[in-house]
């Protein structure tokens, strides 16, 4: 096998937390936008589940397309089709065309997730997993913390205090997602990495996840990702009902996010002190309580704390799920396995976001969060049950 490309990990961060400085805030923008074209609630969750949607239905396939070698033209792809969709969503006059959007802009994090999560089981030194997966993790909410409350502020400034206007803030997120693509261009698999014709025969779906793991595994990271859909989706709606501006509500996400970037930092030196088991179960369980008050107390000083909670234990789940998952299948079969759990996260952000969606429209926003916390509660105890010592 052939060196590693010089600073990938850095350049692979770096493209990352462009990408999802505009996914985040893009996401964020749309609820406003929906809300502004006339939908209420039920749509904001039709319009969360379409983001999902195609990366449910294509992850896996993707997945086997990385492990055949082609990770460098899928991270590349996604790029420009992530460019695409966010495009689409700026300059979108309509529901349907915000709909379309969503799913255009769905596919392109699919194909930049699937190939970036597969460049770090590619390219990471042996026992460097968790800092691959950690760095890449801790670019998604470095972009996060940064794109959120800058779109936050662009839209306040071009708004009049009715109607949020979202349309410069989107533009900016755009250009954004473009810059990404000079810095993927020199990220390439080492010749020889891909599975060969005269290798062994892929691991099935129903395989891996007959593997004992793999169903918590997926589980916990499923929830997790979830519930922090339903947070960026539903809290622009909670905030409304509270009296919160869109400036506000941004820097309250970012408060989560924060948090996030810290305990990813941390992370190493967390895993050196503390048993990986309790850092699994702590990112639902740690959350049950801090989800459920966020509804009660419309307070922005306390809601800021109680998603900065969120944050520290949502923000070590992911990166922790993802060597759990790629550690329970063979070297060939990681960008499947990491498919896999990346279908199991799209089918909760497309089922969670459509129930959350007819629940708040028939028992209000507040109840959406209460169902994510007893999500959270299940997620916690098949953790428990599979992490058992």
């Amino acid at each position: 096998m052939s060196e590693a490309p010089r600073y990938w990990l850095l350049y692979l961060c770096t493209a990352t937390a462009l990408l999802h400085a505009a996914f985040q805030s893009v996401r964020v923008l749309v609820s406003y936008r929906v809300l502004a074209l006339g939908g209420d609630a039920v749509v904001i969750g039709v319009m969360t589940a379409l983001y999902a949607l195609v990366p449910l239905l294509a992850a896996v396939r993707f997945g086997r397309a990385v492990d055949r070698g082609h990770a460098t033209a899928i991270l590349r792809g996604g790029v420009v089709v992530s460019t695409a969709g966010a495009a689409l969503i700026a300059f979108g006059a309509n529901l349907p065309i915000l709909a379309v959007g969503n799913i255009v802009l769905g596919l392109g994090q699919l194909l930049v997730t699937v190939s970036g999560q597969a460049f770090v089981s590619i390219l990471s030194p042996p026992g460097g997993l968790d800092r691959g997966f950690a760095g890449i993790t801790l670019g998604v909410s470095i972009g996060q913390a940064v794109g959120v409350p800058v779109a936050g502020l662009i839209a306040a400034t071009h708004s009049d205090g009715g109607t949020v206007e979202t349309t410069g803030a989107l533009i900016v997120m755009t250009v954004v997602t473009a810059l990404a693509f000079p810095l993927v261009v020199g990220i390439r698999e080492p010749a020889g990495t891909g599975r060969g014709d005269d290798g062994p025969p892929p691991q099935s779906v129903l395989s891996m996840l007959g593997t004992r793991g793999m169903k918590p595994a997926m589980l916990s990271s499923l929830v997790v990702l979830a519930s922090v859909d339903i947070v960026v989706a539903y809290l622009p709606l909670l905030g409304e009902h509270f009296g919160f501006g869109v400036l506000l509500v941004s820097l309250l996400l970012t408060a989560r996010t924060v948090a996030s970037i810290v305990s990813r930092a941390l992370l190493p030196w967390a895993l050196r002190r503390i048993p990986r088991r309790w850092l699994l179960l702590s990112a639902t369980a740690g959350t049950v309580v801090p989800v459920a008050l966020i509804p009660l107390i419309p307070n922005p000083w306390v809601i800021a704390l109680l998603l900065a909670v969120c944050g520290t234990f949502w923000g070590v789940g992911q990166p922790l799920t993802m060597t759990w998952v790629v550690e329970l299948v063979s070297v060939s079969d990681r960008a499947s396995a990491l498919a896999v759990r990346l279908t199991g996260n799209r089918l909760g952000q497309v089922s969670v976001p459509l129930v959350a969606g007819a629940v708040a429209g028939a028992a209000g926003v507040a109840s959406v969060f209460w169902v994510t916390a007893a999500l959270l509660t299940a997620a916690a105890v098949t953790t428990a049950r599979a992490l058992r010592p």
